[in-house]
This record gives C-alpha cells, sequence and structure tokens, in this order.
C-alpha cells in the first residue's frame, strides 16, 4: 500500500541502478528513472513548458490483476520537447478515502489553478462496472497536489439512463465559456453486444457536470470498448482518437452540439505495443500525440513513450504524423548514401552500429520494386530482424508487428523515417502510417543493418543515417 509520496520515490531511487543496467532500455525515448509506467495523462503547455503526467507504479517493472490498484501520476516536464526533467510523483491513491488506484485523466488550468480530473479506482467495487471522477489541484505551480474536497465529482450512477462498463479515462476542453468532458467505456447489453461508446459532459466549474449524452457509439469493428478518448479540432476538421484494447484507431468526421459525426476510421500506429495515445495543444498552436509503448527489458524498467508526433493534414486531406523537428538535436555522427540501386534477390551493407541509438530516413523510388526491407540487429551469420514493406499488398510487418496501410499510395516514391532505440523501433511511413514495434538484439554483436530487395529491384535515392545521442 503506497502511504507517502516521499517513500514512493525513494523507492525509486533504489531501482535506477538495475534499470541502468539492462542493454534494452531505451536512450532517447522518455521512461521514469525506474520502474513501471503506462498511459500518459494531464498533457498539458503550461507557463512555458510541456508537462506530462503518466500512470506509473514506483515499487514494482511488472504488473499482475491485482495490482493496478497501485497506480499513481509520475510527472515530468521539457522545455523543448526532447530533454526531459524527472519531477515528483504527483498524486498518489488515497487509500485513507477508500482509493486504491488514480488511474488516467485529464489536466486543465481553471482560472490561474491547475487542474487534475482522472479516474479513481477502488478494490471494494469492480472498475469494469463502477468508477468515479476525481479531482486534484496545484497552488505552487505543478509541484505538489491536493485532492478536492468534492470528490467524487461524478460516478457511474450519473450516466443513466446508459449502463457503460469500464468507464473512465476523461479528456477535458474549454468551448463558448464551458467545460467539455469526455469518457471512454463500452455499452453494455450483452457480453456478445458490447462495444464502444464516447460519452460527453458539461461544466461551468469542473464540478458540477451535466451529462449531454453519447459524443459517439462504435460497432464490434471497432473494438469490444474503447479507452483513452481524445477529441480536437484540426483545421476544419475534427479528430476522435480511441484505444479499443488493441491497435489504436482514430476517425476524421464532423463535431457540432455535443456529437460526433465519425468518418471513414484509421489505424493509428499498426503495432500493438503502442497504447493510449493522448494529445495535446502547444504554444505554436501545434496538436502534439504520444503514446504508451508497452514491455520492458531484463528488469528494472517496464514501459516507454512514443516520440512526439505531430498532427496535421497533408496535402491529400489525410491524417499527417510527423516526429518533431526538435528530435533532431539529438543527431551526431551522420553517414549517407545516394543512387544505390539493388537489384531483385540482393541486398547491400549499411554497416554495424554498435549504440544501437539511430535515425534512418530513406527516399526510395519503387517503380521497379513490389517487396523490399531492412535488416536489423543482424549477426556475423546475417541473422536478425526485418522491416519489410509489400507494395501489392499495401503491407508492413516488424518483428510480432504488422499491418496494412491507411491509404493505399500509387506514387512510387516512397519515404520510411525509422527511429532506432536498442529495443524500440518507430517507423513513419510516407508520414501517414506508424509502426512500433519492441525488437530485441540476439546477442551483443547483434548490430549490423542491410537494406534488400526480396521482389523487384529498389532505386535508393538517398538514405540518411544519425547516431543519437541520449536524451539523459
Amino acid at each position: 500500500m503506497i502511504r507517502d509520496i516521499r517513500l514512493a520515490m525513494e523507492n525509486v531511487q533504489r531501482g535506477i541502478d538495475k534499470a541502468k543496467m539492462c542493454p534494452f532500455r531505451p536512450r532517447y525515448h522518455f521512461l521514469p528513472p525506474a520502474y513501471w509506467m503506462n498511459d500518459p495523462n494531464g498533457l498539458i503547455f503550461y507557463e512555458g513548458e510541456y508537462h506530462i503526467f503518466y500512470q506509473h507504479n514506483p515499487f514494482k517493472d511488472n504488473f499482475k490483476q491485482k495490482e493496478w490498484w497501485e497506480m499513481c501520476w509520475g510527472h515530468t516536464k521539457s522545455s523543448d520537447l526532447v530533454h526531459w526533467e524527472h519531477l515528483p510523483i504527483a498524486i498518489i491513491p488515497s487509500h485513507e478515502n477508500g482509493e486504491d488506484g488514480c488511474w488516467s485523466g485529464a489536466c486543465v488550468i481553471n482560472n490561474g489553478i491547475p487542474t487534475i480530473i482522472y479516474t479513481s479506482a477502488s478494490k471494494n467495487t469492480s472498475p469494469h462496472e463502477y468508477a468515479e471522477q476525481w479531482m486534484a489541484i496545484s497552488r505552487d505551480g505543478m509541484r505538489t497536489w491536493e485532492k478536492s474536497v468534492n470528490n467524487p465529482i461524478l460516478t457511474s450512477r450519473d450516466n443513466s439512463p446508459y449502463e457503460i462498463h469500464d468507464w473512465r479515462d476523461p479528456y477535458i476542453w474549454k468551448e463558448n465559456g464551458k467545460w467539455n468532458m469526455i469518457l471512454g467505456g463500452h455499452e453494455h447489453k450483452s457480453p456478445s453486444n458490447s462495444h464502444g461508446i464516447v460519452l460527453i459532459y458539461e461544466s461551468s466549474d469542473l464540478i458540477k457536470w451535466h451529462l449531454k449524452g453519447i459524443l459517439c457509439r462504435g460497432n464490434r469493428i471497432q473494438g469490444r470498448g474503447w479507452e483513452c478518448p481524445n477529441l480536437f479540432s484540426l483545421g476544419e476538421a475534427h479528430v476522435l482518437i480511441v484505444s479499443p484494447f488493441k491497435k489504436v484507431i482514430y476517425s476524421v468526421g464532423k463535431y457540432e452540439k455535443f456529437k460526433f459525426l465519425p468518418g471513414i476510421w484509421n489505424t493509428f500506429d499498426h503495432g500493438k505495443c503502442l497504447y493510449a495515445v493522448n494529445t495535446m495543444l502547444d504554444d505554436k498552436n501545434r496538436r502534439i500525440a504520444w503514446g504508451w509503448i508497452k514491455g520492458g527489458g531484463s528488469g528494472g524498467w517496464n514501459g516507454c513513450l512514443s516520440l512526439p508526433r505531430i498532427l496535421n493534414f497533408d496535402s491529400n486531406n489525410y491524417l499527417s504524423m510527423n516526429p518533431a523537428n526538435e528530435l533532431q538535436k539529438l543527431r551526431k555522427s551522420h553517414l549517407a548514401f545516394e543512387n544505390l540501386q539493388i537489384p531483385e534477390g540482393s541486398q547491400y551493407f549499411l554497416g554495424d552500429y554498435p549504440e544501437l541509438s539511430l535515425e534512418i530516413i530513406a527516399q526510395l523510388d519503387l517503380s521497379g520494386n513490389e517487396i523490399f526491407g531492412f535488416g536489423f540487429f543482424l549477426d556475423e551469420l546475417n541473422l536478425g530482424e526485418t522491416l519489410e514493406f509489400d507494395k501489392r499488398e499495401s503491407k508492413i510487418s516488424l518483428g510480432n508487428e504488422n499491418g496494412r496501410l491507411n491509404h493505399q499510395e500509387s506514387n512510387n516514391d516512397v519515404i520510411l523515417h525509422i527511429f532506432i532505440d536498442r529495443s524500440v523501433i518507430e517507423v513513419f511511413i510516407n508520414y501517414q502510417d506508424c509502426l512500433t514495434s519492441r525488437v530485441f538484439p540476439k546477442t551483443n554483436t547483434s548490430n549490423g543493418f542491410t537494406i534488400f530487395s526480396k521482389l523487384g529491384s529498389i532505386n535508393l535515392k538517398k538514405l540518411d543515417i544519425w547516431i543519437l545521442e541520449s536524451i539523459w
């Protein structure tokens, strides 16, 4: 049972040495000093800095179902989106009030006061059938937090006439002088007929909330339940992102009068290891997204955040995802290749990179190619992992992850922007699709990289490789 923030932080400090010894621990993806993390929470730009809260267990690097009750909110901030400062744990469960877990939520500034609203969990009730939304505020610039005397500010009973299970993860914004809040879950009709749903509420003070109805309802194709809903305007359209227990999905649609009319649903990231996407707006009016990348290494840590992705629309009005330009300051040594012809059935050796902290941008002409890819973490026998792109089927695969691209390209020019951070790999495909994977080198010498053509020839117009430094 977590009783004191100070003691929790002292325990994290004791775990740092073990975490740092793990050879698979990322160097430039954000993660806590030690132990478990999952969903990014309460993303907000405040007084010139980016703040991210996150689900955090400061005592363990692995979870069993019963241990979700120990969840806290970790906290970090950055002035440049790249280098992060660990801050004191923000909130812990109030066991004296029957609370055993502080789950995901949002942070807003209410009349100058930073305010968190989150899903509170109790061992005495089932989170599938009953939940409460609690509030905490900070009076010292987000250093310390105190729970509101008005808790709970909303409970499952306030959802009548709807029966919503797994009701959680508030996301909040202000519009027309009123606060709006959405929460996800699934509308429970029968075990075989449940589907994702997002409810929307309105408030003038963040304390008294009024249910406005169903923002959006899915079907079984979009998952049996929706977590971590995010709704935001982007240009002249609105985007709804939800996490349906598997791959994160999004839809571009129309929002008015507390209703969201979705368009086509697309996959936000084709890797199942990326989940619980959350977004924020910064002082440059950029919509920035992060997700939780699941999994750890050999002990001492588990989970990290994705790189910050800037969301926008491209010239075809498709949602685009670009790694934040600020990440370029991590680039160190650089190697470039130009105008390489790679015949069918052959490969080209790109070098050994024992740091395993790389950024790769490949610009390719696939007019004569159907299947190509990259070999990663290759050993002396040329054994390792492959990132493979099948142009015929618009499929991409890496490690245990695979997917079909949201938008089939008729253009033969393809850009792959790849980030390799020890055991974490993020791939941007034409900045319209992403695939995140956890891939582990087999040996200490598994550091060779190649590009290969399996069916047809490749014209590699340009390929840049940078070694990236640590953010710490």
